[in-house]
């Protein structure tokens, strides 16, 4: 581990002094302030939390830990894990569009990998359980007790893919108390609705139920198009394929998109002349259009408390439908605005207007998601000194999408389709042994077994090339756990941990096939068809008999793994507690994809396998917690170093090169013809382009986390952070760069992706981690007006700032000197992979009346419209990505029974 220089202690020592000046003053007085606590009006609540897989209190627990209550949620809007990005210290979260899927960061790790063969850097646990797909992030989050954001590697406890935190959504149990209720509902911008509640039933003194449920609808709040200039115009109605023609020919400057203005295929593509013409864009409905919500959720729990028994069994059934028009890349409009027409000009020079929010395409989007889930979890007590908890989860998804993937940027029209069948299964059982809270040995060891399947069948379709059809029935994960953990009283106040864990994983795939289908085996339609290709019926290449040749993806991989935990902490008094660990965290490796691929020359096969390695950590953390004020302020400091080995970065780019049959083209790209209007076919040196994963040798990351709640008046409160992270590449990493290097450059796509142009060369040591501010800070302010016999009022203000950052690992804007771009540095700027610094600021005012058996709410998120990019796929010049929502408002209601 390498050494912290003294600027970073400085900070720390810093930041921590004034705490500890507070509370060695307050060490003598300890009995005088536990009293004066329990007396002020000004005291904050306990929180408990289950850090340590047994209830502690928030501020007695030695790891840095959020914790969001459902009060605090529905204040800030959330319906999903992605919202609550802003309210935890050092957690961004994206979403990778081609997947339906979130992209967490923690402490600037994360996993690019989303696919069936990826895991998440971040586990995501629900009521304890690990949810395995990242997919079911994304599933609505009502009737939650509270989120448990824990950071630091907590693989001794928590295990596989917690390797830089663990996200904790723990929902409502059912009560004991009585019957009682709430609906509440929601109407907003982009006619969104919402409408949520549950309903607590004891049946008697041992057995009650809960249910709860909540739908969301909400329009697009996109300016889409749809495009029938685009290669594939077999998903489009009538209207939009008969709109008005605006030119005979291309190259006229008539339009305002790429295939409208300068498409070089346009003329000669087929043998329909009317379908051949240039004709105007149609407007989209924004209900079904893509970036619209249409999801629903319902739980229904119960708890068995035999009153003369000795155990609890809590069982939950949840089920998340989710059925809209899927999410979409968007051009960073803002980025290039004003960008000289040379370097290819702004968002009005190829898409109808200057706004990030809008959308061109021909592929209607889908995303049909239905996951189910059951959770139980079983406590038994064996005696006064120990106890039995058997956790069993299951989790079924199933998923269809359809996406267009070029969005009217390139000619070369291209989608991706998953088909129904897509999905996964997966089965984890944990049992574990407890002591109880007494005595100065607390200890706690387990076993813990998990199997996943995932099935995907789809396919990637280049209307006018080859198209490859995934049929994956068998990917599979067997992992198996062995771990413990306990803290010993070394004395009243000072407390020893010491933690293991031995993790066994194995990964394989059964019975994959990619079957390809090309122009060049008479499969697919063949360059300029494309009046023949529009005959054929949409689901025609979902057949996977109809393609020419298929290669196996048998493939197989086992990793084992010891991590450790060693920690100590002591309590200055009653209020403070400084503690200290040394933990690592493990990500287990990967099986990759396998191509075979053909030369079509020589007809000799070549395989290509992607296996990458585990990935690990090591932190180093030290913190102070304190009640401060009688317990009106709760503050915590952190600081934390970690090493990271093996990162695995997970991209699309090229593992080989093989000889195609395909057209020659001309400086611009565009096919030669022959007399006959024939493509000019020749034997070419092509690229294998694949999604696929790299290790990134070794990383640092260093920061400090300042996490305060205050209540500085019985009807106001502040809570909030502020955050300072150092992450960069610290070892050499010898790569081929792949940040939109046909733009960069001015080079062909062949020469772009082939692996071995020493012109595309680097050696990116020194470069942020992607979405890692260095600075962050929230702040939110509430206060509660009481009007007396008229009730109250509740206001909100929330502010959430980042700095500068990184949305990828290129850090273009540190090569300019060391890459021969061929774009001038001053043009850069427009499409690099900065992100600027943004605040977002979010308000509400709720009115209850005294009995409080009612409520209505005025909100606003977003307030300043800042547009924030969360994930960058930036092509031939063009910044792309997924972005937040603009600015939301709307007025929500509810009743209490």
């Amino acid at each position: 581990m390498q050494k912290l220089n003294t600027i970073t202690l400085s900070i720390l020592l810093s930041c921590s002094a004034p705490v500890f000046a507070q509370a060695q003053q307050a060490a003598d007085n300890d009995k005088k302030a536990s009293q004066v606590i329990t007396e002020n009006e000004n005291g904050l609540e306990v929180i408990s939390v289950t850090a340590t897989k047994r209830k502690t209190k928030l501020m007695e627990t030695p790891v840095a830990i959020s914790a969001l209550s459902d009060s605090q949620l529905k204040q800030n809007g959330v319906n999903n894990v992605r919202d609550i990005a802003n309210l935890v210290p050092g957690l961004d979260i994206s979403t990778a569009t081609d997947q339906a899927a979130p992209v967490i960061s923690m402490r600037g790790v994360r996993s690019t990998n989303i696919t069936e063969l990826g895991d998440p850097a971040v586990g995501v646990h629900l009521d304890g359980i690990y949810s395995p797909r990242m997919q079911g992030a994304l599933a609505l989050m009502y009737d939650v007790e509270r989120v448990e954001a824990l950071r630091g590697p907590q693989g001794t406890l928590f295990g596989r893919n917690s390797t830089v935190g663990s996200i904790n959504v723990i929902s409502a149990k059912p009560d004991f108390g009585g019957a009682f209720g709430r609906v509440s509902g929601e109407v907003g911008k982009y006619n969104a609705r919402v409408l949520d509640g549950f309903i607590n039933i004891p049946v008697n003194d041992e057995f009650a139920v809960r249910v709860a449920a909540k739908g969301l609808k909400r329009d697009s709040f996109l300016e889409g198009y749809w495009d029938p200039n685009q290669y594939d115009s077999r998903r489009l109605n009538g209207d939009v394929l008969n709109a008005p023609v605006i030119s005979e020919d291309s190259y006229q400057g008539n339009g305002s998109t790429i295939t409208q203005r300068e498409n070089w295929w346009i003329d000669d593509a087929g043998t329909d002349p009317l379908a051949q013409r240039v004709r105007a864009l149609t407007r989209a409905d924004d209900d079904d259009f893509y970036n619209n919500a249409n999801e629903y959720s319902f739980r229904i729990s119960s708890l068995w408390e035999p009153l003369g028994g000795n155990f609890s069994n809590h069982t939950v059934f949840q089920h998340y439908a989710n059925d809209s028009g899927n999410n979409i890349d968007l051009v960073n409009c803002e980025k290039l605005s004003g960008r000289p027409a040379e370097y290819g000009g702004d968002c009005s020079t190829f898409l109808p207007s200057d706004n990030t929010y809008q959308a061109v395409v021909n592929v209607p989007g889908k995303l049909n998601l239905d996951i189910t889930y059951l959770r139980n979890t079983l406590n038994y007590t064996l005696d006064n000194d120990m106890s039995v908890v058997w956790l069993l989860g299951y989790e079924n998804m199933d998923r269809s999408s359809a996406q267009d993937s070029e969005i009217g940027l390139d000619p070369w029209d291209g989608a991706t389709y998953f088909l129904d069948g897509t999905g996964a299964k997966s089965y984890s059982s944990e049992i574990q042994l407890q002591s109880d809270n007494h005595g100065d040995l607390i200890w706690i060891a387990g076993l813990n077994y998990f199997h996943e399947k995932t099935t995907t069948l789809g396919y990637y379709d280049n209307p006018m090339d080859d198209k490859a059809f995934w049929d994956q029935p068998d990917r599979s994960t067997d992992a198996y756990a062995l771990f413990g953990q306990a803290t010993y009283n070394i004395t009243k106040d000072l407390h020893l941990t010491l933690g293991y864990r031995f993790s066994d994983e194995t990964k394989e795939d059964q019975g994959g096939r990619t079957y390809r289908c090309s122009n060049a085996g008479g499969c697919a339609p063949g360059w300029f068809n494309r009046t023949v290709l529009n005959k054929l019926p949409i689901d025609y290449f979902e057949d996977p008999a109809s393609y020419e040749s298929y290669f196996e993806n048998d493939n197989k991989g086992s990793w084992t793994h010891h991590d450790f935990r060693v920690g100590i902490d002591y309590d200055i008094n009653a209020d403070t507690m400084i503690y200290s660990y040394l933990a690592s965290g493990f990500k287990a490796g990967g099986i990759g994809d396998v191509y075979e691929v053909v030369n079509d020359r020589t007809g000799e096969t070549t395989r290509f396998e992607t296996q990458f390695d585990p990935e690990e950590v090591l932190t180093w953390e030290v913190g102070v917690k304190s009640s401060l004020l009688n317990n009106s302020l709760n503050l915590q400091v952190v600081f934390f170093y970690t090493d990271y080995t093996d990162m695995q970065y997970a991209s699309v780019g090229s593992i080989g090169n093989i000889e195609r049959l395909s057209p020659v083209k001309d400086d611009d790209g565009a096919p030669l013809l022959d007399d006959n209007g024939e493509p000019v076919l020749d034997f070419q040196n092509q690229p294998i382009i694949a999604y696929y994963t790299q290790n990134v040798p070794g990383s640092t990351i260093k920061g400090i986390e300042l996490e305060f709640d205050w209540k500085p008046y019985p009807d106001g409160r502040v809570t909030g952070y502020v955050t300072w992270t150092d992450a960069k590449i610290t070892e050499d990493w010898i790569s081929k760069w792949d940040y939109d290097p046909e733009y960069l450059f001015d080079i062909s796509y062949e020469e772009s992706k082939d692996p071995t142009n020493t012109l595309l060369t680097t050696n990116l040591k020194g470069n942020n981690l992607a979405m890692t501010p260095e600075l962050t800070a929230n702040l939110s302010y509430t206060h509660t007006f009481n009007l007396g016999e008229y009730g109250y009022v509740h206001s909100l203000m929330n502010v959430s700032w980042k700095d500068k950052s990184y949305s990828t690992i290129w850090n273009v804007d540190k090569h300019l000197d060391d890459m021969e771009f061929a774009v001038s540095d001053d043009a850069t700027r427009y499409m690099d992979d900065t992100r600027d610094a943004f605040a977002v600021f979010d308000a509400s005012l709720k009115y209850e009346p005294q009995n409080k058996k009612w409520f209505a709410e005025i909100f606003v998120n977003n307030a300043t419209d800042e547009i924030v990019q969360y994930w960058n796929n930036t092509g031939k010049g063009f910044s792309k990505g997924s972005f937040g929502m603009p600015r939301y408002y709307g007025l929500r209601a509810g009743i209490n029974f």
